[in-house]
């Protein structure tokens, strides 16, 4: 099947349902010209050999996956322009499902679409439509020791990678400086002198936590998943109790699961937040206790800052310096 031949179907189908309907001529050809762009958008995810049509496979796939597309209460979609090469975030709500599609000279080599493939683990009645990726996600296995790509993609606090900061406060620089062009040179300066505290900050991370680090461990217990990129970054494994919600409640296997592995990779200390009550990590704790940990493991904070400081005289800075002080002390350092 060709996508002309998809879409002439399609049009004969979308007369038939308004030849009696004509009131709302505009909106009509917008929403269809969305819907176009959407359709587009899974036909080339489904062919996946790029030939321009669809085989007997690959249209089971791209049927599957415009059902699946009706049965969605609401489904929209982004275009992203990127400009220049660079490390990106994008938060989104964690009951959401992104798909990543690329276009344009990416396009040409289809390995651009690795992203999809943890996209659809959940879909297991097509998973075997799928075979040919298989091997397009052996470059993602260095990063099996710190979380999965899906963690990455939701987590929110981008701004706990330095890194990442850095190209946020850039973005800013560049905005204030557009809306207050008299203030461009004190912006700036004070960007320079900021930028460099943030590249001194990496520097210190990298040589606790990176090749050669001084740190002998690399296992990480928390409370609560904010830390998919300190992980990425830094190659640090962390295990949590919580998910991106430090609110939820955590069941049974989610607290065996960090207990086993505090036991496992002999981890002393259990970060929690800065706001976290104490008590409320009282059982893993008790858990924890053995011949070699009569008292369980330690509890330390790690900020992320999603908050303001309980200490005004805290800042970003501080904070981050803190998180090393306190990671390097759960690791070992």
């Amino acid at each position: 099947l060709s996508w002309d031949e998809f879409m002439d179907s399609m049009d004969d189908d979308h007369d038939d349902d308004h030849d009696d309907d004509h009131d709302d001529d505009h909106d009509d050809d917008h929403d269809g010209h969305d819907e176009e762009e959407i359709y587009q958008a899974i036909w080339n995810e489904s062919d996946t050999d790029m030939d321009g049509n669809l085989s007997v496979t690959e249209l089971e796939h791209f049927i599957h996956e415009m059902e699946e597309l009706d049965r969605e209460e609401g489904v929209g979609y982004a275009v992203i322009h990127i400009e220049a090469e660079g490390e990106y975030g994008f938060a989104i709500p964690h009951d959401v499902e992104m798909f990543i599609l690329s276009e344009g000279d990416g396009h040409d080599d289809h390995s651009d679409h690795d992203d999809h493939g943890d996209d659809h683990s959940d879909h297991d009645d097509h998973g075997d439509d799928h075979d040919d990726h298989g091997d397009d996600h052996d470059d993602h296995s260095d990063h099996d020791d710190h979380g999965d790509e899906e963690a990455l993609a939701y987590d929110p606090h981008s701004w706990l990678d330095p890194v990442a900061f850095k190209a946020q406060a850039s973005f800013v620089l560049e905005e204030l400086k557009k809306a207050y062009p008299d203030l461009a040179d004190t912006f700036q300066s004070n960007a320079d002198a900021f930028m460099m505290s943030l590249d001194k900050i990496d520097t210190e991370y990298k040589a606790a936590f990176g090749d050669g680090g001084t740190c002998a461990k690399n296992s990480v217990a928390a409370n609560h998943n904010a830390y998919a990129y300190i992980a990425y970054r830094y190659d640090i494994e962390f295990v949590t109790v919580h998910g991106l919600d430090p609110e939820g409640e955590p069941s049974a296997a989610d607290i065996a699961k960090v207990v086993e592995k505090i036991g496992e990779d002999e981890i002393g200390v259990l970060f929690v937040e800065e706001y976290t009550d104490v008590t409320a990590v009282n059982s893993i704790v008790d858990q924890t206790k053995s011949s070699t940990m009569p008292d369980g493991v330690s509890v330390l904070t790690l900020y992320t800052m999603e908050l303001p400081p309980k200490d005004s005289n805290d800042d970003y800075l501080s904070l981050m310096q803190k998180n090393l002080d306190n990671l390097k002390t759960g690791l070992s350092c």
